[in-house]
């Protein structure tokens, strides 16, 4: 490739250095193509997000550790539906909570990309022969191709044309310090708070010395988030002042759309991927940085829309209806399935990206009459005097991870 004096070339631009972006420069540049990775603030950086992700995932990825910025093991998962409360034990080591600052400093930092952080792309162009980026400090890269990670209001779409119809659901977060009283009942633990906004949910997941706690829903009505956050927040004792709210959209994939050109590919939420259910998004993030890699290495461009929507896409795009009828039908399904402890097995190996949110609700479905019969059958022995063989029962039919909290 020839360039004009002043463009600054490398074998591959990444506009943006979250998970997605991070994971295609450290799979380009581990098979030794030169790149370029920007990032718009100064790393490291606060991002907002909850931070729940599997160690075994990150394992199965990457062939580095992730035990610095691994802060906090969950040690339960807790599901409330307005006085109702289900927290239910985890195996240690199924799920860790992350910091993104840390995360996404500590992929970079295994990156043999070059890194320039502090510094915007102002534009975007795609001719027949490469990319070209335009920063905000003048400066003017090129490249044969383009990995855009740069979020939800991506440049790089808006500049190709991609994704043109998006769907945007609405979070808010907050990095809350709380008395010893109230971190002490939510240590160890990510707890979904269900039945207080429709078409949305809130967290509180509980970090080394503080609790993340946020909202997020579809289409809220202006100031609701805020005002249910603050209320249901204040009712756990939960103070959120003087701690900034900090807003932030999640990209929900609702349809198969157009994510790459020529020369230029969409990962993480810059592609939508966020999943429909939950707004989970690293591990999501991370696997698509991954496919745009593979997909420049062996210069098939043109597979990688293909190859997203059959490992991810296709996923979601069942996973939408799913979700739904999950938040329309909140207080039945909560009875339904969180006392279900395949389900709650479920969530983690969703986590883990062992299985797909539609997979986890037919798992969930499929075996409600096996839960409800051994409960029935494991209490029945429990009033009879045979508490042992109650909790032998369950022992041999529920998931090892999580059968201990429904012993009697």
């Amino acid at each position: 490739m020839s360039a004009p004096a002043g463009e600054i070339t490398y074998d591959c631009i990444v506009v943006g250095g979250g998970p997605a972006g991070a994971a295609a420069a450290y799979f380009l540049s581990a098979a030794g193509r030169r790149v370029l990775l920007l990032e718009k603030e100064r790393l490291p950086r606060y991002k907002t997000c909850g931070g729940g992700l599997s160690p075994r995932f990150l394992q199965e990825q990457f062939p580095f550790s992730f035990e610095p910025v691994l802060f906090t093991q969950a040690r339960s998962l807790g599901y409330y539906y307005k006085n109702r409360a289900v927290v239910i034990p985890v195996a240690e080591g199924a799920v860790s909570m992350v910091m993104r600052d840390a995360l996404d400093a500590h992929l970079l930092a295994h990156c043999q990309a070059e890194v320039i952080s502090g510094t915007a792309a102002r534009a975007v162009r795609e001719l027949p022969d490469r990319v070209i980026v335009e920063t905000t400090d003048g400066r003017c890269f090129s490249a044969p191709y383009l990995v855009g990670a740069d979020g939800a209001n991506s440049l790089t779409a808006r500049a190709l044309r991609l994704r043109p119809r998006r769907t945007l659901a609405a979070a808010l977060e907050v990095e809350a310090r709380v008395p010893p009283a109230v971190m002490a009942r939510f240590s160890g633990q990510m707890a979904f708070l269900f039945g207080e906004i429709r078409w949305g949910y809130l967290w509180i997941f509980a970090k080394d010395d503080h609790l993340s706690v946020g909202i997020a829903a579809l289409r809220p009505k202006p100031g609701e988030l805020q005002q249910t956050l603050r209320r249901v927040m204040a009712g756990y004792g939960i103070d959120l002042e003087p701690a900034a709210l900090r807003g932030h959209p999640i990209p929900i994939y609702t349809r198969r759309e157009r994510l790459a050109t020529a020369r230029a590919l969409l990962v993480g939420d810059a592609a939508g991927l966020a999943d429909p259910l939950s707004g989970e998004g690293i591990r999501l993030a991370v696997h698509s940085g991954r496919l745009a890699a593979q997909a420049i290495l062996r210069g098939q461009i043109g597979r990688y829309e293909r190859d997203l929507f059959w490992q991810i896409g296709l996923r979601h795009a069942i996973t939408g209806p799913i979700a739904l009828l999950f938040y329309a039908l909140q207080g039945p399904l909560f009875y339904l399935g969180t006392l279900n402890p395949f389900s709650t097995q479920g969530v983690i190996d969703l986590l883990a990206g062992r299985i797909s949110p539609a997979g986890l609700a037919v798992r969930s479905a499929l075996t409600l009459p096996l839960f409800g019969l051994t409960e029935l059958t494991a209490r029945a022995l429990a009033a009879l005097g045979r508490r042992e063989w109650a909790n032998r029962l369950r022992a041999a039919v529920y998931p090892a991870d999580v059968s201990a909290a429904y012993r009697s």
